[in-house]
């Protein structure tokens, strides 16, 4: 009994930080330096991933997420992250936000930087209209040029996981925990 109110109380605190921590856009103070953060990023998969470029010019629209971390501690743990969203021309329409809190065995904490390339205009509007849902798999790609080619797309989104460090192995997004907000909706 007490090990269940411990692990229901953990992961309400879980929860709690999840969803406080991370607002879908930065701070106006800091959108210039996030948007840097997510170009360079952007750059690594460009460099890293065989075509990757190609890809996400020919979708309908795509996500980067600069620096995603992970962690898990005994009982539970969580996802969070924040990232640029761009149309297929490049230019940036609104920002995400990905937060995910989860329950059951688990221990470490890992950094990457993460890209979703939404497959069509279709899905990209169904990402903007919030009507996400299932989870998809990543790619992990490794950390010298050309290592990794391109993902296949999953439920209409090819995810690409980068530059990872730390201790967790293994990544699935549940897409239902990416939010988004379009650039005019930011104060």
């Amino acid at each position: 009994m007490t090990t269940r109110i411990l692990a229901t109380i953990f992961a309400t605190v879980c929860l709690s930080v999840l969803t406080t921590s991370c607002s879908t856009a930065p701070k106006a103070e800091d959108r210039k330096s996030f948007t840097i953060e997510a170009s360079a990023a952007e750059s690594w998969f460009e460099t890293n991933v065989t075509g990757f470029k190609d890809q996400a010019k020919s979708s309908g629209g795509y996500i980067i997420f600069p620096d995603v971390g992970q962690f898990g501690i005994i009982f539970g743990g969580g996802t969070y992250g924040r990232g640029a969203v761009y149309n297929v021309s490049g230019e940036q329409v609104g920002w995400a936000a990905l937060n995910r809190a989860s329950i059951g065995l688990q221990l470490g904490a890992q950094s990457f930087k993460m890209a979703i390339i939404m497959q069509d205009k279709t899905t990209f509007e169904s990402f903007k209209g919030g009507t996400w849902q299932g989870d998809v798999a990543a790619t992990a790609v490794a950390a010298r040029a050309g290592a990794a080619t391109t993902a296949q797309f999953d439920k209409g989104v090819a995810v690409y996981i980068g530059d990872q460090a730390g201790l967790m192995a293994g990544m699935s997004i549940a897409l239902s925990h990416v939010a988004y907000k379009n650039m005019s909706d930011v104060e």
